[in-house]
């Protein structure tokens, strides 16, 4: 039982500083690429879920994707917390509409990330596909590592 515990507990631990670590990159990187473009939302790459519309002013240049991803997320966020005090049979509704929240504010991160990578790297497609494949785990790492790169 012990082991077990400590086994989790490692786990955890594990998950949040890996979790740190990519949000550091991904707020310096989208940090230094918003200031590069004379973005004024530089600093909300360092908010979390609010970090979706500097990507989206960096990737899409228009303020309603902007905007819609970064709604988007936050209603998958609040759909997730709202599951916690609500009763069962609401429940599952949240828990589907969270879902769909999250997996259409994915596919809108992939789309934003490839825009910012074909304008900042010679390879536009490789990072993508790695991207999808590790479910969005390369991406802050990208976008870290083309921050001083000049646009194409």
């Amino acid at each position: 039982m012990v082991t077990l515990l400590f086994v989790m507990i490692l786990m955890y631990i594990i998950i949040f500083t890996v979790g740190f670590i990519s949000y550091a990159f991904n707020s310096i990187g989208l940090n230094k690429l918003a200031k590069r473009e004379g973005k004024a939302s530089a600093f909300l790459a360092w908010i979390p879920y609010l970090n979706n519309y500097t990507l989206g002013r960096i990737a899409f240049k228009s303020n309603k994707h902007a905007i819609a991803m970064t709604a988007l997320g936050v209603f998958s966020l609040i759909f997730l917390i709202a599951m916690f005090f609500v009763d069962l049979s609401m429940f599952y509704t949240l828990a589907i509409a969270s879902f769909i929240f999250s997996a259409i504010s994915s596919v809108y991160n992939f789309i934003a990330h490839y825009k910012v990578y074909a304008k900042y790297s010679k390879s536009t497609i490789l990072m993508t596909v790695l991207d999808v494949i590790s479910f969005g785990i390369l991406g802050p790492f990208f976008i870290f590592a083309i921050r001083n790169n000049d646009k194409k």
